[in-house]
């Protein structure tokens, strides 16, 4: 499984905007059939800080994640939008059973 972790600060004239891009990310980002999982967090102490939060089924669905236009729109958004650039990480992790 690849887990994607984000994070984007955004001043709040700002934060309409970067809310409908956001919501659009996760919600056709989790019609596709290699996500497992897909959210975005505000920090409630710091309002402003957004987190996302992206389980993926292997390198190939994340391939095509990034592939897609949508994808692309939402980062330039992001980046557009944000008082800093974005953080993103992206991490293999191992599923054990039991």
């Amino acid at each position: 499984m690849i887990v994607i972790t984000g994070a984007a600060r955004v001043a709040e004239e700002n934060r309409a905007e970067f809310e409908k891009v956001a919501e659009r990310q996760v919600t056709l980002s989790r019609k596709e059939p290699g996500n497992v999982s897909y959210a975005y967090f505000e920090d409630r102490m710091e309002p402003g800080r957004f987190f996302f939060y992206e389980e993926w089924k292997d390198r190939a669905a994340v391939d095509f994640h990034f592939a897609q236009t949508y994808c692309h729109e939402f980062m330039e958004a992001a980046r557009r939008l944000a008082q800093t650039e974005p953080e993103l990480a992206i991490r293999q992790v191992t599923v054990k059973e039991g």
